[in-house]
């Protein structure tokens, strides 16, 4: 797709204009494929050549949520000052990605739905080449669902049963991600469930691993963690060192009886033999390698390989290093915003579970490259798990 310069348009109205006038994307099992594919090859490339390229993107498009989940790293919720990207600084960014590489964008927020134009902005950056991943709280799924059927995949919040997942995220939250996902899952696309596992709701991992069974989804468990951010809003629902190692032996442990866990098994084992306290923590930089040095760990390519845009600009590794003060697209652009990022990054090893199953991806680990190829190949085909 040719660049279009968006400085010539007047306003976001013509914008939103131009881009309703471009034919939709019609994702083919085939074409999500060759995304996944193309994605890996430029991996591979890069790290036979030691190259350092910003392959994957977490994007969030907007501080604003329609829920207010007690322990949301972002605090979205009660963001009401954050001004959002307009149509056209966002289009921007996409394109600057483009040009500098990136092939995969996670889009979220807030919840990105709340933006009227997400779904002309999805078919452009579709359109652009971008295998594109959408989480989502699943509220607005019903009737936008138009807007989404050309996604590669779809990431839907669930915490575990009724009465525990509504307790944290809204009363009603689970009824409605239920029905979000069976019409997802009519339309073609792919979804993935991802849990928040908190002392609330640790003991609800075999009922989602059993929903994952039943609905064929794949289930990405996170494991809340202690934060600045956490640390005074919500301490009790941080699990203790003991009870994070005890809940990540019973997700391997559903992994290994058949469930369709995320997770491949050295990442969940460098968890369960992290070499401290996990509650007091959870990552290593560069200053630790007396204590890390001696470990199996996994390698962190975040600040390397794979950076998170916040929806107020800022340029950051992860939310483990959410920096106040972090490079900003918006005055220093994107491409000097993520070089500043890399370049003041000293992270080395962590215990967060997602983070980590991309980080031994992008590592080569045979293991993980197998994982990923059976998770890729049947979610672009719709395969049961």
């Amino acid at each position: 797709m040719k660049k279009v310069n968006w400085d010539t348009f007047n306003n976001d109205e013509e914008i939103i204009t131009y881009l309703r006038s471009l034919s939709r994307y019609r994702n083919t099992a085939f074409k999500s494929a060759f995304s996944r594919g193309k994605f890996f090859f430029k991996l591979l490339y890069c790290r036979l050549f030691k190259i350092d390229k910003p392959l994957f993107i977490v994007l969030v498009t907007n501080n604003k949520c329609n829920l207010k989940c007690r322990y949301c790293y972002g605090d979205y919720g009660n963001r009401t000052d954050d001004k959002d990207y307009s149509t056209k600084e966002l289009l921007k960014l996409i394109d600057e990605l483009k040009e500098i590489g990136t092939q995969l964008i996670t889009m979220h927020g807030g919840e990105s739905l709340l933006r009227k134009d997400i779904g002309e902005i999805i078919n452009y950056a579709k359109h652009k080449g971008f295998y594109i991943s959408f989480n989502t709280n699943g509220y607005l799924v019903p009737n936008r669902i138009a807007d989404l059927e050309c996604l590669d995949t779809m990431v839907f919040s669930l915490d575990g049963m009724e009465e525990s997942n509504d307790k944290n995220r809204g009363r009603g939250c689970f009824k409605k991600v239920m029905e979000a996902i069976s019409i997802a899952q009519q339309n073609n696309i792919p979804c993935v469930i991802s849990a928040t596992l908190t002392r609330d709701n640790m003991q609800d991992m075999e009922f989602l691993a059993e929903l994952g069974l039943m609905k064929n989804i794949r289930i990405q468990y996170s494991i809340l963690y202690n934060s600045p951010v956490l640390k005074d809003k919500c301490s009790d629902m941080v699990m203790s060192d003991k009870e994070i190692r005890e809940v990540v032996r019973k997700i391997l442990s559903l992994k290994k009886k058949g469930h369709p866990i995320y997770y491949s098994d050295n990442v969940l084992a460098a968890a369960i033999n992290w070499p401290v306290p996990i509650d007091e923590k959870p990552y290593f930089a560069t200053k630790d390698k007396a204590i890390y040095k001696n470990h199996k760990l996994v390698y962190c390519y975040h600040g390397k390989l794979k950076y998170q845009i916040d929806a107020d600009g800022r340029v950051i590794t992860c939310w483990v290093h959410d920096n106040a003060h972090a490079p900003n697209v918006k005055e220093l652009g994107v491409a000097k915003a993520i070089k500043k990022c890399h370049s003041d990054n000293n992270c080395k090893h962590c215990a967060f579970l997602a983070n980590n199953e991309h980080n031994a991806l992008m590592h080569l680990s045979p293991r993980n490259i197998l994982n990923n190829f059976f998770i890729q190949v049947s979610d672009a085909f719709k395969i049961k798990n």
